[in-house]
């Protein structure tokens, strides 16, 4: 399992855990983009797509396919075998896992990740790799009226809180209380490392840990 998981920046802010992503995808098999969880009035697919190559054809990734929904429901799944990596988008985080469900992606995305396909998440994309997105109202709207909010939970029982700014310390540890839960807050210029054994802090940005007060962990250090 080989996790990159983003709070959610873009530019320098990220561009350590992409070069990161980047070096261990086979550059000879295409990378699988899924960007359903951003709001088309905002940015459409074609500008997403646009978006993603100029973002990873400098790293030498330049065979990218984006699946949307209507791909997520009528690709099979012998399919995924012909890509090197899987990058999820930011956006509306309850819509996002409302379709990975309902389309029947979400098992086939898990069994992909357990496969050790590299998969890199920003934002929301980060978000649905915990075991619930419950918290995540304090940034998105549930318009799509989600009602079961478990999700793949890999990220050994803990959340992630994206966009962690010190101004939301004081939420973050009454959505701690209040669902229970054990959240990684990753600012815009952070992010993390997963795999089976641990979860080491990609910079430049440090995590946070919501406690008495929030523990900072650095680039480098594991959580």
């Amino acid at each position: 399992m080989r996790l990159y998981l983003s709070g959610g920046g873009s530019g320098e802010k990220s561009a350590e855990l992409e070069r990161k992503f980047a070096s261990v995808v086979e550059k000879s098999k295409p990378l699988l983009y899924i960007p359903i969880a951003m709001d088309e009035n905002i940015h459409s697919y074609p500008d997403c797509f646009q978006w993603i190559n100029k973002l990873f054809n400098p790293l030498g990734i330049d065979k990218i396919e984006m699946w949307t929904e209507k791909d997520l429901r009528e690709r099979t799944e012998a399919e995924l075998d012909r890509f090197s990596g899987i990058f999820v988008g930011g956006g509306n985080t309850f819509y996002l896992l409302k379709e990975l469900r309902n389309s029947g992606f979400l098992p086939k995305l898990k069994k992909l990740i357990k496969k050790n396909v590299p998969f890199y998440g920003s934002s929301a994309g980060a978000v649905i790799i915990g075991k619930t997105i419950a918290h995540i109202e304090f940034c998105d709207s549930n318009d799509v009226k989600l009602k079961n909010f478990d999700a793949i939970n890999l990220l050994r029982g803990r959340d992630i809180w994206p966009h962690y700014e010190p101004s939301q310390d004081k939420e973050i540890k009454n959505y701690s209380e209040r669902y229970n839960l054990d959240l990684i807050a990753l600012p815009e210029n952070a992010g993390v490392f997963v795999t089976e054994n641990a979860i080491e802090v990609i910079g430049p940005g440090s995590a946070y840990l919501p406690d008495k007060k929030m523990k900072e962990v650095k680039p480098g250090q594991k959580i």
